[in-house]
């Protein structure tokens, strides 16, 4: 159970950073050109950091602040990395951020710029992640990697997703289309709905993905894709070794949705059209959620697209 004190802490936060509370809007154009009824989008760019991992890095951070530790370490492929510095700046906190040597990282500078101290690391995603555990617990860090000792409040905080979307809909949609990474966030969104009482579908979009290739395989565990190809597009959703695979997997086949697999080219064009139609600056592997909803046989329903980062500003 989260200590209901800390849930205060987090909601006060919230608003005082101006994290969440973001926009739920009809897109009708969108409608037209994928031939959905019904199209919103849930722009989760409206963060201060353009995604939406500010919210579990500031639920990280308040529960290190309780425990006593001023320091958080973390692996990252990017945007979470930019999420922690940008938390512990406003906080008076420090953060380590542990990246893959061969990673693009495109927001290393911007971290490095807000005080967060970067450590490459020669190794994939899963071995980055052992080194920054590793180090986290050699330096009486907090260890704010996804899953784990974190896992049930990296979780918790993207509820609080679902709960915007049903408070601007009024009801719940009759589906959620979520990009998938370590599956935190798409486990976070189902847990929020049934909290409420509600039950959308969800659809969970990824790019060599095992938590996705295995509710393909309608498998309750992680397939590996043995032909994984990760590149500077699909990097954010990409990878054999997810940290909370399972709550992915959970959240598409316990709520009878769907899961589907959408090319880099899918994603850039999708990215492209959000910028023509809506005026939207969105990240290609964001842009995964509408993807995934193009590709759909029966678009007879009400939609909600998850867009969980803006564009990258250079």
């Amino acid at each position: 159970m989260i200590p209901l004190e800390l849930i205060r802490e987090f909601e006060m936060q919230m608003k005082a950073l101006r994290i969440g509370n973001t926009t739920t809007t009809r897109v009708q154009r969108l409608e037209k050109r994928l031939g959905v009824r019904r199209l919103h989008l849930k722009l989760e760019g409206e963060n201060p950091t353009g995604t939406h991992k500010d919210r579990m890095a500031l639920l990280l951070a308040l529960d290190a602040r309780k425990k006593g530790l001023d320091t958080l370490a973390a692996t990252t492929c990017s945007n979470y990395g930019a999420a922690l510095a940008h938390v512990c700046e406003k906080l008076d906190m420090k953060c380590q951020i542990y990246i893959p040597a061969d990673f693009h990282a495109p927001r290393r500078p911007e971290i490095e710029a807000m005080g967060g101290i970067v450590n490459l690391v020669n190794g994939d995603y899963e071995a980055t992640m052992k080194v920054c555990a590793e180090g986290a617990l050699r330096n009486h860090w907090y260890n704010a990697n996804p899953g784990g000792a974190s896992r049930e409040l990296g979780v918790y905080a993207y509820t609080f997703i679902s709960r915007e979307i049903a408070q601007s809909l009024g009801r719940q949609p009759d589906w959620v289309s979520v990009p998938v990474g370590n599956g935190t966030v798409i486990g976070g969104v189902w847990q929020g709905f049934r909290a409420m009482g509600m039950k959308p579908r969800v659809l969970g979009c990824a790019n060599n993905n095992s938590a996705v290739r295995a509710v393909l395989s309608k498998s309750r565990t992680p397939v590996y894709v043995p032909d994984l190809h990760i590149t500077e597009v699909n990097e954010p959703l990409s990878g054999n070794f997810l940290a909370d695979p399972e709550e992915a997997i959970s959240a598409m086949l316990d709520s009878n949705g769907a899961a589907a697999e959408v090319t880099d080219e899918e994603m850039v064009k999708m990215s492209a059209t959000l910028k023509q139609d809506e005026g939207l600056d969105v990240l290609p592997a964001a842009a995964a959620a509408l993807a995934g909803i193009a590709a759909m046989e029966s678009k007879s329903h009400t939609f909600v697209a998850v867009l969980t980062s803006r564009g990258l500003k250079h």
